[in-house]
């Protein structure tokens, strides 16, 4: 394998992200793009790297899957039902974020850390972190509406 293919094969960006004693750590986040199909096929490939590098560990991580870019979901290619599928047959955990607006993020980090500490999150503290989504309330006037009222037509017809 070539040093460019080797960069390019998910265990060796997998390898670069594990830092310190070699080990994964508590948690790991497998990260696709809702609008992109690609990205949610590489999972298999990117949790088989997973599955290699913490095979020996004594305690396996949590494990996440995140959907991003939910602020694009008129462009979603990778269904919700796929997501929950690959989630339930895996033991993820399941996630829907936008890093580009910060939709959930904050939440999904809450909930990841909740989880791996066995901490049981409430509805007031998920419900806490989500953003408020503020919109103007716009009055038209109303004005009435006049309409014309069109003269009765004959029932005869004149043929000449």
């Amino acid at each position: 394998m070539s040093d460019s293919e080797e960069e390019e094969s998910p265990d060796r960006q997998l390898k670069l992200v594990v830092l310190g004693d070699g080990t994964a750590g508590k948690g790991i986040l497998l990260v696709y793009d809702i609008t992109n199909c690609q990205s949610f096929e590489n999972l298999e490939d990117w949790y088989n790297a997973v599955k290699k590098v913490t095979e020996e560990s004594e305690m396996q991580p949590l494990v996440a899957l995140v959907g991003n870019k939910i602020d694009l979901e008129h462009m979603r290619t990778v269904k919700v039902d796929k997501h929950q599928r690959f989630c339930q047959e895996n033991n993820f955990s399941s996630h829907f974020v936008s890093a580009k607006t910060g939709d959930s993020v904050f939440l999904c980090f809450q909930r990841i850390a909740a989880d791996i500490l066995g901490i049981k999150l409430n509805k007031a503290e998920m419900e806490q972190s989500q953003r408020v989504v503020k919109a103007d309330i716009v009055n038209y006037s109303q004005e009435p509406v006049t309409r014309s009222v069109n003269p009765p037509r004959s029932s005869m017809c004149a043929v000449q």
